[in-house]
C-alpha cells in the first residue's frame, strides 16, 4: 500500500525555507521603504537639497582647468586645498576661505573630496535656477 507523507498538497502546514524567509524580510523592508518615501514630506527635500546647493555654491569660486575624456571638468582643487594646511586656516579655522577644510587633511585628500563634490555639483541640475 502507498505511504502517505506528512506533508501532502492538502496539509496546512508547510515546512519554511529560507528563501521564504528571505522573500518577506524583502517584502517587509520594502513596504517599510515605501512608506518611508510616502512620509517624507517636501518641506525635507527643500532642506536636502538647500544643504547640498549651499555646499555646491563654493565650487563656484573654484576655476576648471580642462574636461576629460567623458566631459567631466578638472577643478583646481588643489590650489584651493592649499589654504587648508596653512597657517591662515590652522589658526583659525572659522574664516569664510577655510569653512570646507577638515582638521589634519591632507592637501591631496581635500582634492579628492573637492573634485569629487564638485564634478557632482557641476552635473546635477537640482541647484540650477530654473528656466
Amino acid at each position: 500500500s502507498p505511504t502517505i507523507s506528512k506533508h501532502t498538497k492538502f496539509s496546512s502546514h508547510k515546512p519554511t525555507s529560507k528563501s521564504s524567509l528571505k522573500m518577506k524580510v524583502s517584502a517587509s523592508l520594502l513596504i517599510f521603504g515605501a512608506c518611508m518615501i510616502v512620509l517624507t514630506s517636501a518641506e525635507t527635500r527643500n532642506e536636502f537639497l538647500s544643504f547640498i546647493c549651499k555646499k555646491c555654491e563654493g565650487c563656484k569660486l573654484i576655476d576648471i582647468e580642462s574636461f576629460d575624456e567623458d566631459g567631466n571638468p578638472d577643478f583646481d582643487c588643489e590650489s584651493k586645498c592649499e589654504i587648508c594646511v596653512s597657517p591662515y586656516c590652522t589658526d583659525n579655522p572659522k574664516r569664510p576661505e577655510c569653512k570646507f577644510c577638515e582638521k589634519d587633511e591632507t592637501v591631496e585628500d581635500c582634492a579628492g573630496r573637492c573634485q569629487f563634490g564638485c564634478t557632482f555639483c557641476y552635473k546635477t541640475t537640482a541647484c540650477k535656477p530654473k528656466k
